[in-house]
This record gives structure tokens, C-alpha cells and sequence, in this order.
């Protein structure tokens, strides 16, 4: 399987992921008078009851000197007592992720969303069920019985194992970055871009500031062969046509002041690597049909590939192709063939009667 159809594969399992999110949420108001159906708490104290025997006979040792190894018994103690701090952090990253994870569900698949192609369908469904949006079983448990191994197991209510996820690796994940990975959000900076470059993109006031018509001034128009304005004709309604310029998007594209803009956007989102490869993905791939693996640092060639792509991405997607030039006005009566045809019959027999 190529990486292009593990990717949309991934993706739909996400989607599918979502769906029963919905199908959950859109069930609620119809089950008012249904059984309560209580979500499965976390029990902690089955976690902690051979380790609270272990700390009482560790503290007892050591406050009578009968340890056998006071140092190794005094770090044990110590692990026990930190294991709660540990899970108490554990719970805030995780309840600071899900407070964001509905936003960015929302904008999924699109700049300031979830990245739907990258984000495993473990972690996409494990995060539902932590955040409380799907039912689900959460366990924890002290992997190998080693209380610095503490680790919740994620389970759907039909006890099909989800996800294992670290507490120690959640809060030191969190120290610089989320739990999932986000698309990156450059629209704003796009609009700018267009609003600074008069010489490109059209504007006109608009109240107070100026505002993007979404055509471009007249060295940006294309000509044709005999250098004019190269125009195009269409309906809009009824018997009534509008004139069309087309936007030389190779002009645009050869322009300094684009190259340097678009080299400094896409700089940008390559400051976050694994942002940068979702905004590929579900982004640039649309236009380029490239994609990039996740996880993986990019090469000094993908980043340059990648920013010549959001060039390509940019001319297509963010900037017309036509723009209309003028009024509207009627359709000119056009004469049929026909009519030509008995016109042109009708001239030549007055001729000939003439002579």
C-alpha cells in the first residue's frame, strides 16, 4: 500500500471515528428516559493498594532501622509519593488537550484543524474517550508493577483495546506540545500578503480600510497575441454577459515581492516540523498529489520542495483564474445561419434582375 492510501485510509478511519462521536452525541436528547448508563471511573485505589502495603512496610523499616538498604528504600517511598503528582499532571495535560480538541475537531482537515491524515485512529478515538465525547473504559495500570511505569489503557465500552498511553511520556509531551497535531493556520497571513502587495492584488475602500476586490491590477491581466486586454465572454443570466479578464498567474509567480512572501510563509509553518507535514498532507497535496510521511524530520530537500509547492498551492487555490472586466450587458442578437444564407440569396437575385 502506498503511503498516498495509508494516509486516506487513515483518514477515513478518523472520519469514521467522528462519526460515532456524532451518532452518540445526536442520540442524548432521545434517551432522557432510558436507563442512566454511568461511565466506567478510573479506579486508582486498585492501582494503589499492593503499593500503599509496600510503602507501610518501607516506611516501617526505615523508621525502626531494620532496612536492610535504607538508600534504595528511601527512593522507593519517594516513587510512590511523586506517582500521585504524576497522575495529577497527567489529568491536567489531558483535560488542557481535550479542552481544544473540539475546536479543532471542527476545523479538521483544514488549516487550524485536527490533521486527520497523520493523526493515528488510536489516538483519534483515545482522546474522544479521555475527553469524555465516546464512552469508553480507562484503565490504569502500573506496567511490569513498576510504579514509575504508570500508563492508562484506553478500551471501547465493547472492551476492544484502543491505545496505552504513558503518564511520564503525556507530561513531558506536553511540556512543548499537544497530544495531536494540529494543521497549520496561515490564512491570516495570506489575506495580509495580498492586502501589502497594491501592486499585485486589487483593492477598493471599503468603509474605514482596504478591501480585496480578488482581481489584480493591469500588469497581472493577460493579453493576447495582439496585446490586448485577452477577454472572455460568458452568460450570467438570462440574455445578459459579462466580459472576463484571465489573472496571469505566471506573472504572479514570477514576481520578487511573491517569491519573497511565500518564502517566508512557508518558512514559518516548517518551523514546526510534523505541522508542516500536515499541512502538506491535507492541504498542498490537493493541488501537488505529494505526500509526506509522519513522525519523520524533513530532509533539506522536502522543505525546499515543500516551499515551491506552496507557491503551486498559493496560485491555485488563493488566486483566481478570471475576474469580471466592465458592466454586464445584453447578449447581442447573433443572426442565423440561415438568415445569413436567404440574406446573402436575396442580394444576389436583386443583382442579377438589376442587370
Amino acid at each position: 500500500m502506498s503511503l498516498k492510501e495509508q494516509l486516506i485510509k487513515n483518514k477515513a478511519q478518523n472520519l469514521q471515528n467522528q462519526f460515532e462521536v456524532s451518532t452518540q452525541q445526536a442520540r442524548l436528547s432521545y434517551e432522557l428516559g432510558d436507563e442512566f448508563d454511568a461511565d466506567i471511573e478510573v479506579n486508582y485505589d486498585y492501582l494503589y493498594e499492593p503499593f500503599i502495603h509496600e510503602y507501610a512496610d518501607l516506611q516501617l523499616k526505615l523508621d525502626n532501622g531494620t532496612s536492610k538498604n535504607p538508600a534504595y528504600d528511601r527512593q522507593k517511598v519517594k516513587e510512590i509519593i511523586d506517582s500521585v503528582e504524576v497522575i495529577k499532571n497527567a489529568l491536567e495535560n489531558v483535560m488542557s488537550n481535550t479542552e481544544i480538541w473540539s475546536t479543532g475537531v471542527i476545523m479538521a482537515g483544514n488549516q487550524g484543524g485536527i490533521d486527520l491524515m497523520g493523526t493515528p485512529s488510536s489516538r483519534y478515538k483515545a482522546i474522544n474517550i479521555l475527553g469524555d465525547f465516546l464512552k469508553g473504559i480507562i484503565r490504569i495500570v502500573a506496567v511490569d508493577d513498576d510504579i514509575n511505569k504508570l500508563a492508562w489503557e484506553i478500551y471501547t465500552t465493547d472492551g476492544e483495546f484502543v491505545e496505552r498511553m504513558f503518564l511520564n511520556k503525556i507530561n513531558k509531551l506536553s511540556e512543548t506540545q499537544n497530544m495531536f497535531v494540529s494543521i497549520p493556520d496561515v490564512r491570516a497571513q495570506n489575506i495580509d500578503f495580498k492586502k501589502t502587495s497594491n501592486e499585485i492584488f486589487e483593492t477598493q475602500k471599503l468603509g474605514d480600510e482596504q478591501a480585496l476586490t480578488g482581481g489584480v491590477t493591469e500588469s497581472y491581466r493577460k493579453l493576447d497575441k495582439n496585446g490586448d486586454l485577452d477577454l472572455i465572454t460568458k452568460p450570467v443570466r438570462g440574455n445578459i454577459v459579462q466580459d472576463f479578464y484571465t489573472i496571469d498567474k505566471e506573472a504572479i509567480g514570477n514576481s520578487l515581492q511573491f517569491n519573497t512572501e511565500m518564502k517566508a510563509i512557508s518558512s514559518g509553518i516548517l518551523s514546526d516540523n510534523d505541522g508542516a507535514i500536515a499541512f502538506n498532507n491535507n492541504i498542498l497535496s490537493k493541488v501537488t498529489d505529494h505526500f509526506l510521511t509522519p513522525s519523520l524530520a524533513l530532509m533539506p530537500n522536502e522543505q525546499e520542495k515543500f516551499k515551491e509547492d506552496y507557491k503551486t498551492w498559493f496560485l491555485e487555490k488563493e488566486v483566481g483564474k478570471i475576474f469580471p472586466f466592465g458592466e454586464a450587458r445584453q447578449k447581442e442578437q447573433e443572426v442565423k445561419q440561415e438568415e445569413k444564407e436567404e440574406a446573402v440569396a436575396l442580394d444576389k437575385q436583386a443583382q442579377e434582375e438589376m442587370v
